[in-house]
This record gives structure tokens, C-alpha cells and sequence, in this order.
């Protein structure tokens, strides 16, 4: 399986504060509010990769900007990695449903939706791994991780560093 982008390491700052457990998978924002999935750090421009052989989605919301999301099967299921704050998409997903080999370029980080806020040197792209096409949000304390899964159950966790 192909990692999303080349050089895999956790975004370490939070507005200039180091958090870097703050961009992980889990319950690991201020008073336990959950984080969906990873902020890998990338300057805009940056190269994004399928992770896996799928038909994409693309589209654009308030807080994640500019993403995109493929279908893959993975242990017998049906997953869904999802890519946001991007710059743009390559032409091999300006369709929908087109399925994109593993390992082709998609996009490109940026810093659409709420990423337009954050430092230029806090740039990154937020990484996901779904288990539902679009999962629910409840009203309550923002969004929950209901439908998403820690990207390292996928990808593996020697992917990526941090001076934790």
C-alpha cells in the first residue's frame, strides 16, 4: 500500500505551540475533542499519492476545502481514504468514480477550508481513513470519530515521525 504523500511525518505545531499529539487520530485535541484523522506536514504544492487502486470522489466544504476521497477494499472491507485542505486535484481525478491506479498523484496540498487560518509553516494534509462514505457528526461536542478509523491500522505507524 502507497503512502499519501513521500516524506510522512505529523505536523509538530498547533499556531506556533508544539502539539503534535494534537494532530493524530483520537480524542486528542483540547478537553478530549477528537481529531478525524492525521495533519501530515507539506508545504503547498506538495505531491498527494492514491494509497490504493479506487474510484474517486472529489469536492469542496467550509472546513476541509478542497478534498478527495477513494475507494479501496482492505481486509475483506470496504474503506475510504479521504484527503483535505488541498490545493487542487491532478486531471486523473477531474471525474467522478474515476478509478485511479495506487501510487498516482491526485492532488496537491494547499491550504483550502479552515487550513486558510493557520500559519503558512503549519501546512499540511489532513489524512483520513473512513469506514463509511460520509460519516455522521453529532451535534454535541463538534464532530466524533463515529465512521473513521486511525490511519495507522492501514498505513502502519512506522510511517510517520514526530519528537514526541
Amino acid at each position: 500500500m502507497r503512502k499519501p504523500l513521500q516524506m510522512m511525518k505529523i505536523r509538530e505545531c498547533q499556531f506556533g505551540r508544539s502539539a503534535p499529539l494534537t494532530n493524530t487520530f483520537g480524542k486528542v485535541r483540547t478537553h478530549g475533542r477528537p481529531h478525524q484523522g492525521w495533519d501530515l506536514q507539506a508545504p503547498p504544492g506538495t505531491p498527494v499519492f492514491a494509497i490504493a487502486s479506487g474510484p474517486t470522489k472529489a469536492g469542496y466544504s467550509k472546513d476541509y476545502g478542497n478534498w478527495i476521497s477513494i475507494k479501496f477494499a482492505h481486509r475483506g472491507q470496504t474503506l475510504y481514504a479521504f484527503y483535505a485542505h488541498l490545493l487542487g486535484y491532478s486531471d486523473k481525478v477531474v471525474a467522478q468514480n474515476q478509478v485511479v491506479p495506487e501510487g498516482t498523484v491526485i492532488g496537491f496540498t494547499g491550504r483550502s477550508g479552515n487550513a486558510q487560518k493557520i500559519p503558512l509553516a503549519e501546512s499540511h494534509l489532513h489524512f483520513e481513513i473512513r469506514t463509511k462514505e460520509v460519516p455522521s457528526f453529532p451535534s454535541l461536542l463538534g464532530r466524533g470519530l463515529d465512521g473513521r478509523i486511525d490511519p495507522g491500522q492501514v498505513i502502519g505507524y512506522e510511517v510517520y515521525s514526530s519528537t514526541l
